[in-house]
């Protein structure tokens, strides 16, 4: 199972929609006997690239998640986690 941040997801969820009208709209395009080639050949195009455009898209959604979600310990966290831990010790729960 793939984990993602929930930013990550709805990205990835956007492009899905995306992706899926664009594919139903040129397959209306193609079959269109009065759509010209150049119209057909710029949905083929779109078509490939269009995902590698949504996944850099996902891509820098996970990215920017993950470095909002790296910020540096403060004194209070270090605090929080140094009585967290010492609650452990004290309760006999600490892990070795």
């Amino acid at each position: 199972m793939l984990v993602t941040t929930l930013s990550a997801q709805i990205v990835l969820a956007v492009f899905a929609l995306v992706y899926a009208a664009s594919v139903f709209a040129a397959i209306v395009a193609v079959r269109d006997p009065q759509a010209s080639p150049g119209l057909k050949a710029t949905w083929v195009a779109a078509l490939l690239l269009l995902p590698p455009v949504g996944l850099l898209a996902w891509e820098a959604a996970r990215l920017a998640d993950s470095r909002a979600a790296r910020r540096p310990m403060t004194v209070v966290d270090r605090t929080a986690y140094l009585a967290d831990r010492a609650a452990h010790v004290a309760g006999g729960s600490a892990r070795v």
